[in-house]
């Protein structure tokens, strides 16, 4: 049985807004990898992700914040991101770390819980980790 046989609450229409810009440090198609969208996923854990290949847009509706990606016609990519929450800095530094470790698979990422909080954690439990929201 269904706890709440209803559709989730209505949410605003996305309208991608100006916002600061600058080149992306990363090739945005990797959250397009199964694990690389993972590790976006522990950096921006509200956003929700949307697009493929070059064109990936990160909304996280609680804070305001927006985060999207395109080719650069000169090479690499651009990213604009607007609101209180980088998202697309954050993403870019959990993919940065990732690929730093060779770009492993989920097998290789652990998670401690206590009652402090959770963290996920990248190797061991003092390397590269993101904590989670409670």
């Amino acid at each position: 049985m269904i706890a709440r046989p209803h559709d989730r609450p209505p949410r605003p229409t996305l309208a991608l807004l100006p916002g600061e810009e600058r080149p992306s440090l990363i090739d945005p198609a990797k959250l397009d990898d199964w694990t690389g969208g993972w590790v976006a996923r522990l950096a921006a854990p509200s956003a929700e992700r949307m697009g493929a290949g070059p064109e990936q847009i990160l909304w996280d509706v609680s804070a305001g914040s927006q985060a999207r990606t395109a080719p650069n016609p000169k090479g690499g990519w651009t990213a604009v991101q607007r609101g209180p929450v980088r998202l697309w800095d954050r993403v870019e530094h959990a993919v940065q770390l990732w690929q730093a470790a060779d770009e492993p698979h989920q097998e290789r990422f652990g998670i401690t819980v206590s009652a402090a909080g959770q963290r996920v954690w990248l190797g061991t439990e003092d390397g590269p980790g993101w904590n989670l929201p409670i």
